[in-house]
């Protein structure tokens, strides 16, 4: 027998339409008989599954999780006429709120006499994905209005599983991060996604993480409403002071609640060099002295027009590579002597840097051609400055009778780098009539 359409509560709950359908089964049929039967209208039960045959309730209980496919009320009845009511109405105890209500007759045969038992069923909406939130619920079964039986039960708090967690280098339309990777440079922003089955309110999720025994940063996020389905909880790592991470491999800690459930590691790798970079757009220009370099593209140049001559420092604008480049011209008058030029670097340098011991500083010298130019380079290694080795290098060449003087500074990580751009700027250098 098909019963009339039931009336339907939809509820939205985070993204999730929860439709409450309700099926009325009629077992057997009793004709017509001379005197009324007794009418005998038992227990309201709660019950997951139902026998094939009989109908009668399997797996009694009270409590159910929210992946549930079904939740069943049943009740035997005898001695009720077709033609009588049936109703059932299931709400949510801790809210008040009726989830589902439906009403019909037992039977079309109105005037025939009812024995058996007779269902009613809560299953997932067609856009669902869980029977209800997790709470306290109870379903009431009316006969011709007259509230004959109430049973409650209770969908439970799910347990959280992570799906899978790694780290990405962005983050899509919906919120939801995607190129997956463990080895980022330095201009990577830095993403770790925690994907979990459930996001239950309340609920906390912290990383942690570190260069070797170093805690760098923390960041913690409480999920503020339940979402039931699958979905990510995304951090963004970021190093101290908000700089670049330095070129290392970095551990970051998961906690769920605050218990620790696993550790993760990533690597940040520098950045190769290559010419793209120099597009030739990004191109100084100095008519004093009428010559032009190019540069990299994205860099900033600070110019200062001294009395020894012009000194143009030139700044990578992303602050990742750690990289300082200065070009200088030097006048005839102040231009030191061949053979004085590595005595000359070396006051430039005890000028520069701020370390006090220069003992364990390594320096070295030598030439090079670039082009077709005859380069005098003054090196030195194994200075610290803020607890980071630097590499200093200066380098000294003469072009149309002006001495040019280039000092790159980097970290060791950039000195191959740095030394690439140097000589592609110097390669660079023309001359305006």
């Amino acid at each position: 027998m098909a019963p009339k359409s039931p009336r339907r509560s939809a509820k939205k709950m985070f993204g999730v339409v929860i439709i409450s359908v309700v099926l009325c089964l009629l077992i057997i049929l009793l004709p017509m008989v001379s005197c009324t039967p007794k009418q005998v209208i038992g227990r309201l039960l709660i019950c997951a599954e139902i026998d094939g045959q009989t109908f009668e309730p399997l797996d009694i209980g009270n409590e159910y999780s929210i992946d549930s496919e079904q939740i069943l009320a049943a009740v035997k009845v005898a001695g009720v006429r077709g033609s009588d009511e049936w109703h059932f109405i299931w709400k949510n105890a801790d809210t008040g709120e009726i989830i589902a209500d439906s009403t019909n007759i037992y039977s079309p045969d109105r005037s025939s006499f009812m024995e058996g038992y007779l269902l009613n069923k809560l299953i997932p909406g067609e856009n669902g994905t869980v029977i209800a939130e997790p709470g306290n619920y109870t379903v009431s079964y009316y006969h011709n209005e007259d509230l004959r039986g109430t049973a409650g039960f209770k969908i439970m708090k799910p347990e959280v599983s992570i799906l899978e967690a790694g780290f990405y280098r962005d983050i899509d339309g919906r919120g939801e991060p995607v190129d997956v990777c463990d080895v980022f440079s330095q201009k990577d922003i830095i993403y770790m996604g925690v994907k979990v089955d459930y996001k239950i309110e309340d609920d906390s999720y912290k990383i942690k993480w570190f260069a070797g025994d170093e805690f760098l940063g923390e960041e913690d996020i409480i999920i503020n409403k339940s979402y039931y389905m699958p979905g990510y909880i995304v951090f963004q790592l970021m190093n101290k002071d908000q700089k670049p991470f330095p070129v290392d491999r970095y551990r970051v800690q998961l906690f769920y609640n605050d218990r620790m459930l696993e550790e993760y590691f990533f690597e940040i790798n520098a950045e190769e060099f290559t010419d793209k970079i120099f597009s030739g757009e990004a191109l100084y220009q100095n008519d004093e002295f009428g010559f032009t370099a190019i540069y990299p593209d994205g860099w900033s140049l600070i110019e200062e027009n001294l009395e020894e001559g012009p000194r143009v420092k030139f700044i990578p604008e992303d602050g990742v590579r750690q990289i300082e480049i200065e070009m200088w011209v030097l006048k005839k008058n102040y231009s030191p002597a061949a053979g004085q030029y590595s005595a000359f670097a070396d006051e430039l340098m005890i000028k520069k840097i701020e370390q006090e011991d220069e003992s364990g500083i390594e320096k070295t010298e030598g030439e090079k051609t670039v082009g077709d130019m005859e380069i005098f380079e003054v090196k030195y290694d194994k200075w610290k400055e803020a607890d980071n080795e630097q590499s200093m290098t200066f380098s000294f060449f003469k072009k149309n009778n002006m001495l040019f003087l280039f000092m790159r500074l980097t970290d060791t990580v950039y000195i191959d780098y740095g030394e690439k751009v140097v000589d592609t700027m110097i390669n660079s250098i023309g001359f305006t009539e």
